[in-house]
């Protein structure tokens, strides 16, 4: 770890061999991804940065194919060789969708601030309080689909991993001192299995955010403009909310727009109006004339009164105990063991997701009588 590792850009098949080779002999590996998500309709794993032993290497799939990446694998499949990240649930679901490169045996920095209690766990803030050191966040938004990369984006990139596995070791550290280990590893494994969602939901409207406060009438407005929004972003290949954000979709369909002087008032961007100005008063027209057959809204379960005691004791218990010990929430009970307790009770603690041996040894009896 002492002095400035060397960095390699990789973009070739013939160079990935070497780079599976540092990573075989590294004890660890340190890793970070680089996205489009602010930038594409579907947000693609754009860079990989990799410190392994004694290099950085950048790579750019891109400019590979998934099989170019396959000498990667063996690497990071290994759950012994420890692999540090931070916030790691995109780089994960990413890597595997994009790269076919599942991971094992993650350690992820930001759970293990989070557990120890930490309220600012964002990678700067977490790299400034353990070293001391300020990082540049110019380029928190970049299009990093961009080629050739802005050299100061590829160092941006580069310090995400520089300091990684010290801010890594140093947590690792700190939780064995609080003892939090086995509930960090069960946080990290959470993390492993993380994956993105995928694909076009018609019904997805009833999730905007003051859609079922509008008027029945108005609902088909919101669903063709749901539909609208999707086909024009993929068309663009534009995130769909750099079109038009869900409060204008509500905007839209609260009131009757025939005018593109209406458009224009509401806020939509001038661009779009030029592009897609008369399809989108089309779609609009055509929801008040031919009003789209609605999706039924998802169903919520109902919750049972004695679900809504358990879970009342539960958190109560769960906030005394947390303020007691000092550490976070998640630590003494993470919501999913929660939500599963609350749920079906504590009959079978060992099938309760993400609670754990230690947490059931210290506090199984407590439990069993929380969630009776």
């Amino acid at each position: 770890m002492s002095g400035e590792p060397p960095v390699h850009w990789v973009d070739t098949p013939e160079a990935l061999p070497t780079v599976a080779a540092a990573c075989a002999q590294a004890p660890w590996l340190a890793l970070d991804v680089e996205a489009n998500g602010l930038h594409a309709y579907r947000e693609r794993c754009c860079l990989i940065q990799l410190y392994a032993g004694s290099a950085i290497f950048v790579i750019d799939p891109l400019a590979l194919r998934r099989e170019d990446l396959a000498p990667l694998r063996p690497a990071f499949a290994d759950r012994q060789r420890c692999k540090w990240l931070h916030g790691g649930e995109l780089d994960v679901a990413l890597l595997r969708r994009d790269c076919d490169l599942p991971l094992a045996g993650v350690f992820d920095s930001q759970q293990a601030a989070a557990l120890l209690g930490w309220e600012a766990t964002g990678y700067g803030a977490v790299v400034e309080r353990l070293l001391g050191i300020r990082l540049e966040k110019a380029y928190a938004h970049y299009d990093w689909a961009c080629r050739p990369l802005d050299p100061g984006a590829l160092r941006y990139a580069v310090e995400d991993v520089r300091y990684l596995p010290l801010v890594g070791q140093r947590l690792r550290e700190l939780v064995i001192a609080a003892d939090l280990l086995e509930e960090t590893e069960i946080a990290c494994q959470a993390v492993e299995a993380s994956t993105r969602r995928e694909g076009f939901e018609p019904g997805g409207f009833w999730r905007v955010p003051g859609a079922r406060a509008l008027p029945k009438d108005r609902l088909p407005v919101l669903a063709a403009l749901w539909a609208w929004r999707d086909r024009v972003a993929r068309e663009l290949d534009k995130p769909p909310g750099r079109l038009l954000n869900n409060q204008l979709l509500i905007a839209l369909s609260r009131q009757p727009i025939y005018t593109w002087a209406q458009l224009k008032q509401l806020g939509i961007k001038g661009w779009l109006l030029a592009s897609h100005g008369e399809d989108l008063l089309a779609c609009l027209r055509r929801a008040r004339e031919e009003p789209p057959p609605l999706p039924p809204p998802p169903q919520h379960r109902e919750v049972a009164p004695e679900e809504e005691r358990r879970e009342r004791r539960l958190k109560d218990w769960r906030q005394a105990e947390a303020k007691r010990r000092g550490v976070s929430l998640q630590a003494v009970l993470p919501a999913k063991a929660l939500e599963h307790l609350k749920r079906y009770g504590a009959g079978d603690l060992a099938s309760v997701p993400q609670l754990g041996a230690k947490r059931i040894a210290l506090y199984g009896d407590k439990l069993r009588t929380l969630a009776e």
